[in-house]
C-alpha cells in the first residue's frame, strides 16, 4: 500500500548500517496528540532501531507521506515519538510503522480535528476516560492475590467510538521491584503498555495522560523524591505530551479539542505533604497554580476541563486529595471564583472507586469533579472517606470507564456524563449544560 521515495530510502538504508536489522516492534503504535496540522505516533522497539511512519490521506494511498526517521536508543527503553508534520485539518489518515526499512504494522487510522472556528458551530465529540491500570507480572506479585484483570475493557472502550482517550493517572503501578532503578521503571511502563487488548485503542484513538502517585513512586513522594528524574523521564518516554510547559517543572500540559480546553495538572512534582513548622502542605505549588490561572482566564473555550491524578474537590482529609493541602486548595478555588471563569469542569483519578463530587456555591455556580475508578486495577469501596459533597447514586465500586459526550448547538452546549462497566453497561448518567456553569451577574 505504501511505497518509498527513492532518495529518502537511500538515506535510510545508509543509516541502517548503524542499527540492528533484526529489530522488532515491542509496543505500539500509539496515537499521541492529534492536532489540525500535526500528529504524534509513539512506538517502542526491542533494540536500537531506525523508525519512520508512512501515512496518507484515506483514499490516496498511492501517494504516501513519510515522517522524518527517528532512532530509538536504550536510554529510554528504545521508545520514540514521531511527528507527522504534513497532515491537515478535518481529514482521515491511514498510517503504518517502518522499522529498519521494513513496514512492520498493519494500517491504523486517525482523523484530525475540524477547523470550525468562525465557520461552523463546534462539532460534537466523545471523550473516553479511564483510571488506574494494573498489569500482573509473574514473579513480582504478592502470593494469593491478583491485583489486575479485566483487560477486555479496552475493547469495550474502542467499541464505544471515542474521539480521544484520557488516562487519569496510575497507568503503570510501580512496585518495590521497579521504583529504585531507571531500568526497573522503564520495564514496568513497558509491561503496562504490552496488553494485547490495548492495541486497537492505542493505535486508533488519540491518547493523553497525566500521572498519579503510583506512576511516580510507591508512596506519596513529592518534589524531594530521590528517584524523581527517573520516573519523570520514563513517564515522558511512554506518554508524549502535547506541549512542554517551559515555565514549569514536571509534566503539566494542555491541549484543545473543539470547544474544550484541557489543562492536565501535575500532582507529584511540587508535592510536599510533610512540611516543617515553617511551611504548609503543598501539592500543586504556587507556580503551577499561577500557570493555570494565566492560561484559564485567556481561554475562549465553552468548557475548561481541569484534569488531575488526584481528586480535586473531594474534601476528605487524605494526602491523595488536593484538599489535603488546605491553604493551597482554598486559594485555588478562590482564584477561580475571583476570575469569574465560566465552564469549569474537573476530572480526576487516583482512587479505586468512582464518584461525582459537587461543590455548591452560594455566590457562584456549582463545581463538579468526576472521579473515575480503576480500569483494570482492583476496585475498592469508599467507606474510609467522608466525602459529604458526593452526589447520591454516583458511587461505583467495580472496574469502569467514563464517556463524556459534548453536544448541542453552539448556544446550548451540553456535557453528558456516563460511567460504564467493563462490559459496557451504563452505571449512571448525568447532564450538565454550559448554561449551568456561568458566574452570577454582579
Amino acid at each position: 500500500m505504501f511505497s518509498r521515495p527513492r532518495t529518502l530510502s537511500i538515506l535510510v538504508a545508509a543509516s541502517l548500517a548503524c542499527v540492528s536489522l533484526q529489530a522488532a516492534l515491542v509496543n505500539g503504535p500509539m496515537l499521541g496528540h492529534v492536532d489540525m496540522r500535526e500528529a504524534t505516533i509513539w512506538v517502542q522497539t526491542d533494540t536500537p532501531s531506525l523508525v519512520r511512519v508512512a501515512y496518507s490521506e484515506a483514499g490516496n494511498e498511492a501517494k504516501p507521506l513519510w515522517s522524518l526517521p527517528v532512532e530509538t536508543d536504550n536510554t529510554l527503553g528504545n521508545t520514540a515519538s514521531i511527528r507527522l508534520e504534513e497532515v491537515e485539518a478535518g481529514k482521515r489518515y491511514n498510517y503504518r510503522v517502518e522499522v529498519n526499512g521494513e513496514l512492520v504494522t498493519n494500517a491504523a487510522s486517525f482523523k484530525t480535528p475540524e477547523f470550525y472556528h468562525d465557520r461552523t458551530p463546534p462539532p460534537d465529540f466523545r471523550i473516553a476516560v479511564g483510571g488506574a491500570h494494573y498489569v500482573t507480572e509473574e514473579g513480582f506479585e504478592p502470593p494469593y492475590t491478583i491485583l489486575g484483570d479485566g483487560y477486555g475493557i479496552f475493547n469495550t472502550i474502542v467499541e464505544s467510538n471515542p474521539d480521544l482517550m484520557l488516562w487519569l493517572g496510575n497507568t503503570a503501578h510501580l512496585r518495590e521491584s521497579d521504583w529504585a532503578s531507571k531500568s526497573g521503571i522503564l520495564k514496568r511502563f513497558a509491561k503496562a503498555r504490552s496488553v494485547p487488548e490495548l492495541k486497537r485503542l492505542l493505535a486508533n484513538v488519540p491518547n493523553y495522560a497525566t500521572w498519579g502517585n503510583r506512576d511516580y513512586s510507591i508512596t506519596n513522594s513529592g518534589r524531594h523524591y530521590s528517584y524523581r528524574k527517573h520516573t519523570e523521564d520514563s513517564f515522558n518516554a511512554f506518554w508524549p505530551q502535547p506541549v512542554k510547559i517551559s515555565a514549569l517543572e514536571g509534566i503539566a500540559t494542555r491541549f484543545r479539542r473543539a470547544d474544550i480546553d484541557f489543562f492536565m495538572l501535575d500532582v507529584c512534582s511540587y508535592r510536599n505533604d510533610t512540611p516543617d513548622s515553617k511551611d504548609v502542605a503543598k501539592i500543586l505549588g504556587e507556580q503551577q497554580i499561577e500557570w493555570l490561572r494565566q492560561e484559564i482566564i485567556r481561554s475562549t473555550a465553552t468548557f475548561k476541563f481541569i484534569v488531575a491524578g488526584s481528586p480535586i474537590l473531594n474534601p476528605a482529609d487524605n494526602p491523595s486529595n488536593l484538599s489535603y493541602a488546605e491553604r493551597e486548595h482554598t486559594a485555588l478555588l478562590q482564584t477561580l471564583r475571583d476570575e469569574r471563569i465560566s465552564g469549569l469542569f474537573f476530572l480526576s483519578g487516583g482512587k479505586y472507586y468512582g464518584e461525582l463530587t459537587r461543590l455548591v456555591h452560594a455566590n457562584s455556580y456549582n463545581l463538579h469533579d468526576l472521579t473515575v475508578g480503576p480500569l483494570t486495577a482492583n476496585p475498592e469501596d469508599n467507606s474510609k472517606e467522608l466525602n459529604f459533597f458526593r452526589m447520591p447514586g454516583s458511587s461505583t465500586f467495580e472496574r469502569q470507564f467514563a464517556l463524556i459526550d459534548v453536544s448541542g448547538p453552539e448556544e446550548d452546549r451540553t456535557l453528558t456524563l456516563r460511567v460504564m462497566s467493563m462490559e459496557g453497561k451504563e452505571l449512571w448518567k448525568r447532564e450538565i449544560k454550559a448554561s449551568q456553569l456561568q458566574p452570577t451577574t454582579q
